[in-house]
């Protein structure tokens, strides 16, 4: 009895796989009243991208489906077809590449036998550029940005701001100097020669 169990869960998995794996089993390219369309009939949905090469190459890019082991492609009124490729990528997806005049305005169609078909939009190799661009100016602007966040005070800013600390503290001695019996400190072991100390001497004439 556990025998028979066990060989029905057995059968039940097996069916279960089976029933889950979807292929895609036909590609055709149909030129109706002037209008090119590539059509994919596979027997689930599947997600599908279309990715513009070229004027007459494009790309499709389907996911979570296979291609069946009898495949095949159809042309209908149309004899421009340079050429199709098919090609699994091993990890449960396909790509098609197509060379025919015109492809890239084609409309991309993916029907099934349980579900409404469903047009692809395209996505052409600009709009990846573009993207790629925009993400370039924003990590940049972002560098440059912590960049100036984090960077440490040149030499020069240093010896500014410690000037200017100085210098009002000088002033403050200097406003001091009319309190009676006002010793006024030693500058002589913090001000900088040069450009600074001349500008105390001018102050202390001027005083």
């Amino acid at each position: 009895m556990l025998k028979k169990i066990i060989l029905t869960l057995v059968i039940f998995a097996g069916l279960s796989a089976f029933a889950a794996d979807n292929f895609l089993n036909s590609v055709v390219i149909d030129n109706s009243d002037g209008q090119l369309s590539v059509i994919l009939r596979a027997d689930k949905l599947a997600k599908v991208r279309k990715e513009i090469e070229a004027a007459d190459k494009i790309v499709l890019y389907l996911y979570g489906i296979e291609q069946s082991p009898d495949i095949n492609t159809l042309y209908k009124n149309t004899s421009n077809v340079n050429g199709v490729a098919i090609q699994s990528d091993g990890n449960n997806g396909i790509k098609i590449y197509l060379d025919a005049k015109g492809i890239s305005k084609a409309n991309v169609v993916l029907e099934t036998p349980n579900a409404a078909p469903i047009t692809v939009v395209s996505r052409t190799r600009e709009d990846k550029i573009l993207w790629s661009i925009i993400s370039l100016i924003i990590l940049f602007a972002a560098m440059r940005s912590a960049k100036k966040q984090t960077a440490p005070k040149s030499k020069d800013e240093l010896l500014k701001e410690r000037e200017m600390a100085l210098y009002k503290n000088f002033q403050k001695e200097v406003d001091a100097m009319s309190v009676p019996n006002y010793k006024l400190r030693s500058y002589k072991k913090h001000v900088l020669k040069g450009e600074t100390l001349r500008h105390y001497n001018n102050t202390l004439t001027r005083v």
